[in-house]
C-alpha cells in the first residue's frame, strides 16, 4: 500500500519551495507526492526531478483545467488552450518520471453555466482526451479523469460518468480516478462504484468526508479496501487535505475552521488506514501491503 500527499496540503504553488515540500512529505514516512500543475509553462520541472531523485518519492501530477482552458468550451481557441495545457503536463510528467496525470482533465474545474452538461460538451471532452491520448501513450503516462461533486463542477460527477467517458475515449492511457470525498457526496454506493470501475481505476484520492484525518469520519474505509482488493487495485492512495493556514487554498475550498493539520492527516491518517486495510485483507492476494 503506497501512500502519498497532495502538494497543496503544504503550499499553494510548488515552485515556492520544492525541496521543503518534498522533505516534509518524506519526513512523514509517505511514499509519493502529487504535485499540482497550475501554469505548466512555469512549472519547476528540473527542481522537481532533482527533489524526486534525492528523496526517492514517487511523483504524480495533478491538474485542473480553468475556464479559459476548458476543452468543452464552444470557442475553439479556449479548447486549444486546454489541449496545450494537457500536452505540457504530459511533457512535464515524462521529464520528472511521473506515471500519472490526475484530476480535472475533462473540463474546467469550478466552472458553472446554470445547467447540466450537453451532448456537444461530452463530444468535445471525448475528442480532446483522444487528441492527447497519443501523447500520453508515447510518454507512457496515464491520464486519469476524476469525477467531482456537484459543488466543484457540473460535467462529471459520478463514477458512472467517468467510466462512460473513459470507455468513449478508448485509450489504454486514459483511465478513471476516484476520490472518497466526492464519492461521499455523489455515490449512493461507493463500493459498487469502485467495482464498476474495475481495472479502469488507476488513481485514488483517500480523503475523509470532511477532509480531516482519514479514518475519523463517515467514509466506509473497510468496505472500500475490500472492494479495492476485489478489483486488484495496486495504485497510489493520495491524501488531499486543504488547511485553513494556506489562505489561497482556504478561499478555494471554503475552509474556515481547523479540521486537522496536514501532518495529522499524513501521520495519523496513515496509521489508521494501514490498520484498516490490513484488517480488510487489502493486498493479500498479490502480496502487496
Amino acid at each position: 500500500m503506497r501512500i502519498g500527499a497532495h502538494s497543496q496540503m503544504f503550499i499553494h504553488d510548488i515552485a515556492e519551495d520544492v525541496d521543503g515540500v518534498f522533505d516534509a512529505v518524506a519526513s512523514y514516512g509517505l511514499d509519493a507526492i502529487e504535485l499540482h500543475v497550475g501554469d505548466a509553462t512555469t512549472f519547476p520541472t528540473e527542481a522537481v526531478a532533482k527533489a524526486a531523485r534525492r528523496t526517492g518519492l514517487e511523483v504524480v501530477l495533478g491538474t485542473a483545467l480553468r475556464a479559459g482552458q476548458s476543452t468543452i468550451a464552444e470557442e475553439a481557441h479556449v479548447r486549444q488552450q486546454g489541449l496545450d495545457h494537457l500536452r505540457r503536463c504530459i511533457a512535464i510528467a515524462e521529464a520528472v518520471g511521473a506515471g500519472v496525470i490526475a484530476g480535472g482533465v475533462h473540463s474546467a474545474n469550478g466552472s458553472f453555466v446554470g445547467r447540466g452538461r450537453t451532448e456537444a460538451e461530452w463530444a468535445r471532452s471525448v475528442h480532446a482526451l483522444q487528441a492527447v491520448a497519443s501523447d500520453a501513450e508515447a510518454a507512457d503516462v496515464v491520464v486519469t479523469v476524476e469525477p467531482v461533486s456537484r459543488y466543484s463542477g457540473y460535467f462529471l460527477n459520478t463514477a458512472t460518468d467517468a467510466i462512460a467517458l473513459v470507455d468513449a475515449v478508448d485509450s489504454s492511457h486514459v483511465a478513471v480516478q476516484l476520490d472518497t470525498f466526492h464519492m461521499n457526496i455523489e455515490e449512493a454506493d461507493p463500493v459498487a462504484a469502485i467495482e464498476a470501475a474495475g481495472s479502469r481505476l488507476r488513481h485514488f484520492h483517500a480523503v475523509e468526508n470532511n477532509r480531516g484525518i482519514p479514518g475519523t469520519g463517515q467514509v466506509p474505509w473497510r468496505a472500500i479496501f475490500e472492494a479495492l482488493e476485489r478489483i486488484g487495485y495496486d495504485g497510489l492512495f493520495v491524501y488531499e487535505h486543504f488547511p485553513r493556514t494556506l489562505p489561497q487554498m482556504a478561499v478555494r475550498t471554503h475552509t474556515w475552521r481547523t479540521i486537522a493539520t496536514s501532518e495529522e492527516v499524513c501521520v495519523e491518517g496513515s496509521r489508521r488506514l494501514r490498520a484498516i486495510a490490513a484488517d480488510a485483507g487489502y493486498g493479500v492476494r498479490t502480496g502487496r501491503r
